[in-house]
């Protein structure tokens, strides 16, 4: 690619990427973290989930103390042509634009389209160079952090607004646990409810417009999956990720992926579930054993990346709430459970199920279950029943049934059974392991 084309790219977005819009809403992580130390900084995450926006942020904390900043998003279809010559180019740009006196801190958008990214960035970093990038694809950047950036990295995970972000979009105040009055908590619970439905995408919430989270999903199938694996079977990968939203929070086997995708073999459905999970769109849950063999034989559960799509992508034709809050509150625990280990837990016995155990280092500290309404005496049988099974199991004397709205603790069987409402374990996590 021609310098004096690069340039005049480089100058155009740096003027777009200096205008912070002026609905912008902080995200809870600290910006100053990752701006003290000299490794490479890698956000990674769906796309739509406010990635630029962050590096917006960042750059505006390094610009108001008058440090030199650069900008590229090599998603722009004007660097197709970008090679491995044209970066000495931007180290020369930089250096053009700015004094030599201060050493430029670079910023890159969507990464994974610059070729040979990881030696230019290591190349950087050996010079002494800050960078912040973003990426949209979970395997390709792992494995070329794994390969060439081992020890000079921090990766950020980034997510859609949780929900204290949501209501910090709305300006709902969040007050202390102790002084959250019924009047507060209905009010919450409002917002909550419309949460629960439209997902966390910035825009989607802003605009509200649900209708972008499907034009969301589908472009990074297209682009991010079927253009970038050359996918043949795009009918059956349509099928399945069309399949896997209408069954997010369920177990799922690859008999029945084969039936509804009409792909005979199970190798292409593992490959095309590892797409779908190294773009975000999907998580997938597995459940507990001591055993890692008989954990990797094990049935996974399947967690869709955003609740917006349980309306726009999944064939569901009535509520579903309890599908909506047990995604949800798996996502959250994504977010926010960071140095543990998610799991579902079956009974070995019983077959009876929890939905989540929480592990830390080598230890199960938590078992919740996620129920939209336990006012049904055989769902709440089934629910406490559930729970008691991996409570006993892992030696825990107390555990959380999770609901729309009940709150009450009872003693069944010796442990100690928490109903909470959902919302409020998510807005008060100091309370909640």
């Amino acid at each position: 690619m021609d310098k004096g084309q690069l340039l005049d790219v480089i100058l155009q977005q740096q003027e777009i990427f200096k205008e912070i819009p002026k609905d912008i809403i902080n995200r809870e992580i600290d910006p100053e973290k990752y701006m003290r130390g000299k490794e490479i900084v890698i956000i990674t995450g769906i796309r739509r989930s406010g990635k630029s926006t962050v590096l917006r942020l960042i750059a505006k904390k390094y610009q108001d103390n008058n440090e030199n900043i650069l900008f590229i998003n090599f998603e722009d279809i004007r660097l197709t042509d970008i090679n491995i010559e044209n970066y000495q180019d931007i180290e020369n740009i930089a250096i053009e634009l700015f004094s030599t006196q201060k050493k430029t801190i670079f910023f890159f958008d969507e990464i994974q389209y610059a070729p040979a990214w990881e030696r230019w960035l290591n190349n950087l970093h050996f010079k002494g160079y800050k960078v912040f990038v973003t990426g949209s694809n979970a395997n390709i950047l792992g494995r070329e952090i794994a390969t060439s950036l081992t020890g000079r990295n921090v990766v950020l995970d980034f997510y859609p607004f949780n929900f204290r972000e949501y209501l910090r979009l709305k300006e709902i105040d969040i007050p202390p646990e102790n002084l959250l009055t019924s009047k507060k908590s209905a009010e919450i619970l409002h917002f909550f409810k419309i949460y629960l439905e439209y997902g966390g995408f910035p825009e989607v919430l802003k605009e509200n417009n649900i209708e972008l989270s499907g034009y969301y999903f589908n472009d990074i199938l297209k682009r991010d999956i079927e253009n970038r694996n050359n996918i043949r079977e795009k009918t059956g990968l349509s099928r399945l990720a069309t399949y896997l939203a209408t069954n997010s929070g369920s177990i799922f086997t690859y008999s029945t992926l084969r039936k509804v995708t009409d792909i005979k073999s199970n190798n292409t459905i593992s490959q095309y579930i590892e797409y779908l999970r190294d773009s975000f769109l999907f998580y997938t849950l597995p459940a507990f054993y001591f055993s890692l063999k008989k954990q990797a034989q094990a049935s996974s559960k399947v967690y869709i990346g955003d609740n917006s799509f349980l309306k726009t992508i999944s064939f569901n034709f009535s509520e579903n709430t309890g599908q909506k809050l047990e995604n949800l509150f798996f996502l959250y625990l994504l977010q926010s459970k960071k140095n543990y280990d998610l799991y579902y837990y079956s009974g070995k016995k019983t077959g009876r199920e929890c939905d989540f155990l929480i592990m830390k280092e080598t230890s199960v500290i938590s078992a919740i279950q996620v129920s939209s309404d336990i006012r049904n005496e055989k769902t709440k049988t089934r629910e406490v029943n559930g729970l008691l099974d991996a409570l006993t199991e892992h030696g825990l004397k107390k555990g959380y049934i999770l609901t729309m709205d009940t709150f009450r603790e009872e003693e069944v069987a010796g442990r100690h059974v928490i109903m909470v409402p959902v919302w409020k374990y998510m807005l008060y996590p100091d309370f909640y392991p």
